[in-house]
Formats: C-alpha cells, structure tokens, sequence
C-alpha cells in the first residue's frame, strides 16, 4: 500500500528526501477508548515516508500550525494506525486526527473536514496468484 498524507509542523527534510521510522508500537486503553502509542512492550512496525512537498501558511509562519508537509507514506510492516502513530511520534501529525491530534483537530477542521491520510496504491493478488494494483488518479 502508498498513502499521501497532510502532516503538521516543520518539514522533516528536503523535497524527495526519504526516512524511515522505525518504532514499536501497542494499543492502550483510555477513558476515551482505544489508541496505540509507541511502546518499548509493543510490536515492531516500520514505516517509510517520502518529502513531496511542503507548504506554510502566510498568515503566521513562524508557528509550527502554520507549516505543513505533504509525504508519501508506505507502511512496511501493518499495524493499526501505524501511520498516524509514527507521524505523531515525530511531531508531525495528520492534519484533522482527532486522535493523534487533538490539540490541532479544532483548527484543522475548520478547513479540512476528514482526516488527510489518503490510500494511492494498493496491490493484491488474486485466487489465481497473480499481482493486481489500484491506482488512485
């Protein structure tokens, strides 16, 4: 699977600069339900991003609200919300999470209405063994 996503914060590096987050991860349960952390106790999970672009908004950019990275994200191993999780864990949330992002969600969905995880590409195989890919326009 590749997912295009909206993140928030400072730019993790250069446009087309690749990284590799590599953090365990285990769900917790809370008084608001269910949600993963990166845990030392969790199961490993590997996620691979790709800088496309970067934005910052006019208005107020020296606030870490007001920058924006647009990356292609391929998780490696598949965890639930592994993702938003390892994005998070970085600082970068997904824009409009209300999970990972509850201090930003108010904001963020003034203007983006769902949350800015997008799946791109998919591959299967079929009954017959042979390799089918979706490809969003």
């Amino acid at each position: 699977k590749t997912y295009h996503c909206l993140c928030s914060g400072h730019v993790l590096g250069g446009i087309g600069s690749r990284a590799v987050r590599n953090a365990p991860l285990s769900i917790t349960n809370s008084r608001t339900g269910a949600h993963c952390v990166v845990s030392l106790d969790g199961v490993q999970a590997c996620t691979s991003f790709i800088m496309k672009a970067c934005y910052c908004t006019e208005a107020r950019q020296e606030a870490d609200d007001a920058h924006f990275a647009f990356l292609e994200v391929s998780p490696i191993s598949g965890r639930t919300h592994q993702i938003r999780v390892h994005l998070a864990s970085l600082g970068r949330p997904l824009v409009s999470d209300p999970l990972y992002s509850s201090d930003l969600f108010s904001s963020d969905s003034r203007w983006c209405s769902r949350l800015f995880l997008h799946c791109s590409r998919v591959s299967v195989r079929d009954v017959d063994g042979r390799m089918c890919r979706a490809v969003a326009p």
